[in-house]
């Protein structure tokens, strides 16, 4: 009997019928394969690898006629799409159905890299300026926030009845619990109540207090990350599809992704951007880091914090001082535009470097890194023999809680307000910081106090900017910022050469460098020829967008093949030669 996991109930089948057999991955068959899924199938022969197969409404059983019983098979209802490990015979024969509309990689996720106190965090974002929970101040009481991560669990700074929602699509296990220890140290930034660090003083705050930014949140837990933080886009999906199913339950207004992938395909075409969109309109705000790839110059966003809805969080170095005027955005935060789209991200920054949260003993991360353990001496000195709670990490994946944690701080207070007004409030507020470019801060570092006392509202969707469309202005300071993606450290073996339009850009003229973002505001929502209520995306017409026209491992680029590309259909008035030929 086959082993099925369903994370919704699904429809009634419908017949699926067979095409004319062809041979390997013939004309039609192939457009049917995304280019990512043949790469993955050269290295790995006849072994199975993991893919995910998008299906006519109904249709998504067609998966267990070509696999063999136990193998294990995820149907991701809502999207008409089911996860599997599959064959390259397997994948032949299921490109062959007519009812199969398309078949990508089910690429790796990660919980990201972890570079070797959460008071100074509290100040860099403004929270001395507002109200401290003693004294009547904002909490985020019973809002939701749901983290997708390596999972969650109980500590002395998230107490019991603090997590009320969980669910693990890893192992199934269903106590909350977190072996990475990546999940819940996340946690602890947005919601940890800091209980096991010095006690609040009368005015509300301690002289070393290791609280979260929104200290009263219900936590919702859903794993996706198995034990040394690796997970599939898959497991990712399910999980925002679940959070969606279960909102109102749990009101979960707000979705921490401290996860991410490198991008595959456009927003429009990548699954996790899909399924975190699906989450924005469905009235969560969703929180993504940016990643941690500065190194490697412009282009870093990582899926899928490269959607142009969510808000995406790069990180800035507080240098562990009490003023803001030294900080600076570290070396490993991801700069922008997306690779892809051209979108400009992140759209803002905060705090990342060195925070202090919560810490699992015996996970993943505890082990591996003994020396990031906060001592006692510095929030216990009365107790030496304590045993450490709290440890020390870097990245992007801890400046986007502290994101997570303002906007549950913001609803918590109006909770009339939508994701757009959330993202509007927190961009047209961020303070710029002067000489960066906005590929690297974005709008500026978050501003807490200044969001919470913003009574601005967004007008249509707050899309971040499209700088690719030709019309967008760089400043010197951003052509500069996608500059340092030079050839040989961009590392093209990575990202490849058919992902960035270059050309695109108008490298020369300039831009108010500190701009406040009031472009965010624009009503630039263009979904109205996807039908949300099926969420099934047949408009874009997946038949008529063959993938395999851009499948370069094919294009031989000594040889142009010119006469066999149909100019028609790739929009050539988009690109402007005569800039390409002017930078050369």
């Amino acid at each position: 009997m086959k082993m099925r996991a369903k994370y919704l109930i699904l429809g009634v089948a419908l017949l699926c019928l067979l095409v004319a057999p062809g041979t390997a991955f013939a004309a039609d068959d192939g457009d049917k394969v995304d280019a990512s899924v043949t790469t993955v199938l050269e290295a790995a022969g006849e072994s199975p690898v993991p893919v995910i197969v998008y299906t006519q409404t109904g249709e998504e059983g067609v998966v267990d006629r070509v696999t063999p019983d136990g193998v294990e098979t995820t149907v991701l209802d809502g999207f008409d799409a089911v996860a599997a490990y599959l064959t390259g015979s397997e994948i032949r024969a299921l490109a062959r159905y007519g009812c199969v509309d398309l078949i990508v990689a089910d690429n790796p996720v990660f919980g990201f890299d972890y570079v070797s106190s959460l008071d100074i965090t509290n100040l860099a974002i403004g929270l001395d300026r507002v109200a401290a929970p003693a004294a009547g101040g904002p909490t985020g009481a019973g809002v939701g926030v749901a983290v997708l991560d390596s999972g969650v669990t109980t500590t002395s700074d998230l107490g019991a009845g603090r997590i009320v929602g969980w669910k693990d699509f890893v192992n199934r296990r269903t106590t909350p619990y977190d072996d990475a220890g990546h999940g819940t140290f996340v946690t602890g930034l947005i919601a940890g109540d800091g209980t096991a660090s010095l006690p609040l003083d009368a005015g509300g705050y301690a002289e070393v207090q290791f609280r979260g930014v929104a200290p009263a949140a219900d936590v919702v837990g859903i794993k996706v990350l198995d034990e040394t933080g690796q997970g599939r886009a898959s497991a990712v999906m399910a999980g925002v599809l679940w959070a969606i199913a279960h909102k109102d339950r749990y009101n979960i207004r707000v979705l921490n992704l401290s996860i991410g992938s490198n991008p595959v395909a456009p927003a429009d075409f990548d699954p996790m951007t899909r399924v975190v969109e699906y989450a924005w309109l469905n009235g969560i705000t969703v929180v993504c880091a940016a990643g941690n790839e500065g190194e490697f110059g412009a282009g870093g966003i990582l899926s899928p914090g490269t959607s142009p809805y969510v808000i995406t969080v790069g990180a800035t170095d507080t240098r562990q001082t009490r003023t803001t005027s030294d900080d600076v955005v570290t070396y490993y935060s991801s700069v922008g535009p997306t690779l892809w789209d051209e979108y400009a991200k992140p759209d803002l920054v905060a705090p990342g470097n060195r925070l202090v949260s919560m810490r699992v003993r015996g996970s993943y991360i505890d082990v591996g890194f003994p020396q990031n353990l906060i001592s006692v001496d510095d929030y216990a000195p009365d107790d030496p023999d304590k045993d450490p709670d709290y440890l020390m990490l870097s990245g992007t994946s801890t400046s986007a809680p502290v994101c997570a944690g303002v906007a549950a701080l913001m609803i918590g207070e109006d909770d009339t307000l939508s994701p757009d007004d959330v993202k509007v409030r927190m961009m047209t507020t961020a303070d710029p910081l002067d000489g960066v470019s906005r590929f690297k801060q974005g709008a500026g570092r978050l501003d807490a106090a200044a969001a919470l006392a913003s009574t601005l509202r967004s007008p249509g969707s707050a899309l971040s900017e499209d700088v690719g469309d030709g019309t967008t202005i760089l400043s010197d300071e951003d052509y500069a910022a996608w500059e340092q993606a030079t050839w040989a450290k961009y590392g093209w073996t990575r990202y490849r050469w058919n992902k960035p339009h270059w050309n695109k850009f108008r490298w020369t003229r300039s831009y108010g460098a500190k701009s406040r973002w009031g472009s965010v505001l624009a009503n630039k929502f263009r979904w109205t020829k996807f039908r949300w209520t099926k969420f099934r995306w047949t408009s874009v017409a997946w038949s008529k967008f063959r993938w395999t026209k851009f499948r370069w491992t094919k294009f031989r680029w000594t040889e142009y093949e010119w006469a066999k590309f149909r100019w028609t259909e790739y929009e050539w008035a988009k690109f402007r030669w005569t800039i390409l030929l002017e930078g050369q």
